[in-house]
């Protein structure tokens, strides 16, 4: 539906274009079409649910969503100082009352003995777009080499993966000899002559001393028997407990990493989840409970990697219908992860709170039924990490965005416009440290060509406010 937002810039509006604005406001429509590609309307002049077409040459129909693609210094050029307002609020001001957090206080949960790189790609690519604060949240197994990696880090293990892996590989082992009792005991009840083959035998020894003999060897079978089902059940029982102190240990483990995340959350504007953090089960459960306490927090979420992986599975549905509705989620998905995803979840990208950059040669930026694309040309090379790298830096923006905004007057309208910033920052970096590498290029050298990537970006949107 329309939002019903104040009409910006209303004492300059063009008449014409007042009128088609209040017509499509009578109407309900949502969306303009644009028959001309030749001007645009003013940004002040259209709701923010049709400001994502940045005045590109687009064709629109009432009835499908928004959709846009452009470049950052596109989106100046047609829009000039239409798009002030959601400039300004991209980017939280330096001042001289500034204090250490004033700028972004962010996190990075993932990181095992195998993925070191992916966690500290996520965190310093935040910290070179210009946060002031990055931890990251990891197994113990990753948080020395990570801390030797940057002393600007702060690095805390909240579980070894070690012991996860005793834990669960104990439970696991109880589990199936529980089964096999249970399946022996089912075989032991079940295995019983058929009533009409034991009154044929009978009624052939009824005049022998064999059917005494018979008759007492089954009444001893039988003592066997139950006796044997009665051992089992007892070891059944014992097994039974001791499962259950294997699970109290391990949701005191599961309780203990949470805790150690959750109680940040107040002194934290974002978080990023995924990067190199694996597919361990047990670190599963620490992630979905990370994540439902950040909901109840309100706090920005960034999924990639093997958060979506996780986000996949049929017995995280009900949690990805959560986070589908959560306004301040942002997924990353390349190809393959976005494949996932919709075999899961029905169109994972329309009704929906949740913003998705569906990563690509284009970037595309969804929010429901809105979309835009990034057209900003990158590099030639796509090196490991540079996915990790855009999770970053979409969550610096995230946080930005936090500061910037604090409350959802917006309905998270300005986060999308954020988002698309993020992607054409690193596609901008990227192209740099590509013009520099080449084929060396690396998802170091990206994150080194982000601060000159983001001072210019600034520097447009003063220049743009002016």
């Amino acid at each position: 539906s329309t939002r019903t937002s104040s009409l910006r810039g209303g004492d300059t509006a063009r008449p014409l274009a007042n009128m088609l604005w209040r017509l499509a406001r009578y109407l309900n429509i949502s969306t303009i079409s644009f028959l001309s590609g030749s001007w645009f309307f003013p940004r002040q002049l259209l709701p923010y649910s049709t400001a994502f077409a940045f005045g590109t040459r687009t064709t629109m129909s009432p009835a499908r969503p928004t959709s846009a693609e452009t470049t950052w210094p596109d989106y100046l050029q047609r829009n000039g100082d239409c798009g002030t307002v959601q400039l300004a609020k991209l980017f939280p001001p330096l001042t001289s009352t500034s204090h250490k957090g004033s700028h972004g206080r962010i996190a990075v949960l993932g990181g095992n003995e195998k993925y070191t790189g992916a966690p500290y790609y996520a965190a310093n690519a935040a910290l070179h777009c210009g946060v002031d604060l990055a931890t990251v949240f990891c197994a113990s197994e990753a948080s020395v080499p990570i801390k030797c990696y940057s002393p600007e880090l702060m690095v805390q293990a909240i579980y070894s993966i070690d012991v996860l892996d005793g834990i669960h590989s104990e439970e696991q082992n109880l589990l199936d000899e529980l089964r096999q009792y249970e399946q022996t005991n089912a075989n032991l009840l079940t295995n019983e002559l058929h009533e009409e083959d034991v009154l044929q035998t009978m009624e052939m020894l009824e005049h022998s001393d064999e059917k005494q003999h018979i008759l007492a060897q089954q009444e001893l079978n039988t003592d066997d028997r139950i006796d044997t089902i009665t051992y089992k059940l007892e070891k059944m029982k014992k097994i039974g407990e001791e499962l259950d102190q294997v699970r109290s240990r391990r949701d005191a483990l599961i309780m203990d990493a949470v805790k150690s995340v959750t109680e940040m959350f107040p002194a934290l504007h974002a978080i990023c989840i995924g990067p190199g953090m694996g597919r361990h089960p047990v670190v599963f459960c620490v992630v979905e409970k990370v994540i439902l306490s950040a909901m109840e927090s309100k706090l920005a979420i960034t999924l990639d990697a093997d958060a979506l992986y996780m986000m996949s599975l049929p017995e995280y549905r009900q949690l990805l219908e959560k986070l589908m509705q959560y306004g301040r989620c942002v997924l990353t998905p390349n190809v393959m992860e976005l494949r996932r995803l919709a075999a899961v979840l029905d169109n994972t990208d329309k009704n929906t709170a949740s913003i998705v950059i569906k990563k690509g040669a284009s970037d595309v930026i969804t929010k429901g039924p809105f979309e835009i694309q990034c057209a900003q040309e990158g590099g030639l090379k796509r090196s490991g990490g540079i996915g990790d790298v855009l999770a970053g830096t979409t969550t610096a923006f995230m946080a930005w965005n936090s500061i910037l905004y604090d409350n959802d007057s917006a309905e998270g309208q300005e986060r999308l416009f954020a988002a698309w910033t993020a992607c054409c920052a690193v596609k901008t970096a990227t192209k740099l440290a590509f013009g520099k590498r080449r084929r060396a290029l690396s998802a170091l050298d990206v994150i080194g060509n982000l601060p000159e990537v983001l001072d210019n970006m600034e520097r447009d949107v003063n220049k743009t406010g002016s």
